[in-house]
């Protein structure tokens, strides 16, 4: 194992929507800003070149959408330990113009994103969704799929959620349910949220990439505190409002998802699971006639709360992704194989 502090070198695209200040979720820039402050040593990529100009112990392709096509020749012969980022596994290849910023897109399909990781010596692939990693990813890898899978949900920084705002006691917020997100696009996997948005338990804010003047990217947990509870519901994985909610102090009422359980999310400890229409109807109507708050709904969110702060924020993801590659980096390692 290597003792001295390992070097990193991040490829990325400065210019990925999700990399913005502006993006309507800043938990992938929380995550990449958090690594790169952990790593002593980190070498920034974003334009073509050859894997002769990388010194690196590490190295992380840190391409959301694999919509970043640069080529490194000679990536596939470095000998530092290489993970890449798949968001949305399940990915169909797609070519347009970014709405945000009419910035020209082209995304691979699942298939080709992994082969490409393959064909760049790619040694871990980290995935926050384990279910639609072994459905789309593992089958273009074969026997090494297990093994390869590096397994993180994406985790927001704590420090876009001031002490302050997160643990404001439920008495001291607007007593309802915030419902605020996207309804549609990606896998069709909206579709009990937006029967969930539309019920009369549900406080529906437009989301911000509709109405700019909804607090999103930094400012979003400005707009979570303000609620006692927010919904977070998508019906195949987990999406960053599962980490951000609870964080923000609000009771979460999510869809029960694997993930969230291998998380350690407990149905009336830690969150409160709506995955069918009873279970939403039930218990959004006892939380809504609810009179005293605290003392029925506090120790939830509190817990909620500590869960996230104690495992699951970015620099926990960092930690997690620097001590993996500690174990795995061999002295030395630092150019290409010869």
């Amino acid at each position: 194992m290597k003792t001295e502090p390992l070097k990193l070198a991040v490829i990325y695209d400065p210019k990925c929507p999700k990399m913005t200040e502006l993006a309507y979720s800043r938990t992938y820039l929380d995550m990449f800003e958090a690594v790169v402050e952990r790593f002593e040593t980190v070498q920034r990529i974003t334009e073509s070149c050859s894997a002769q100009d990388i010194d690196a112990d590490v190295i992380l392709i840190y391409d959301i959408h694999s919509a970043h096509h640069i080529v490194i020749d000679g990536l596939e012969d470095h000998t530092a330990v290489k993970y890449t980022y798949f968001n949305d596994p399940y990915q169909k290849a797609v070519e347009g113009v970014y709405r945000e910023n009419n910035v020209y897109v082209c995304k691979l399909g699942a298939r080709s994103r992994t082969i490409r990781a393959l064909a760049r010596g790619v040694d871990f692939i980290i995935c926050p969704y384990k279910n639609l990693y072994f459905k789309h990813i593992a089958k273009h890898l074969g026997t090494r799929a297990e093994d390869m899978l590096f397994w993180f949900p994406p985790a927001p920084s704590i420090k876009r959620f001031p002490e302050a705002l997160r643990t404001r006691p439920l008495a001291e917020r607007k007593h309802k349910i915030l419902a605020n997100g996207l309804t549609h696009g990606g896998d069709g996997s909206y579709d009990f949220r937006k029967w969930a948005f539309a019920q009369k338990n549900s406080f529906y804010v437009e989301h911000a990439a509709y109405k700019p003047s909804v607090p999103n990217g930094a400012s979003y947990v400005k707009l979570l505190a303000q609620f006692t509870g927010a919904l977070a519901l998508c019906d195949t994985r987990i999406v960053p409002k599962y980490l951000e909610i609870p964080l923000a102090g609000c009771v979460c009422f999510a869809q029960e998802q694997q993930d969230y359980r291998d998380m350690g999310f407990q149905h009336g400890i830690h969150c409160v699971y709506v995955s069918d229409i009873e279970d939403f109807e039930i218990h959004t109507e006892i939380f809504r006639d609810c009179r005293d708050i605290e003392t029925s709904f506090q120790a939830i969110a509190d817990a909620g709360r500590k869960l996230i702060e104690d495992n699951w924020t970015a620099e926990h993801f960092a930690d997690a992704l620097y001590n993996h590659a500690l174990q795995r980096v061999q002295p030395n390692s630092k150019g290409l194989q010869l």
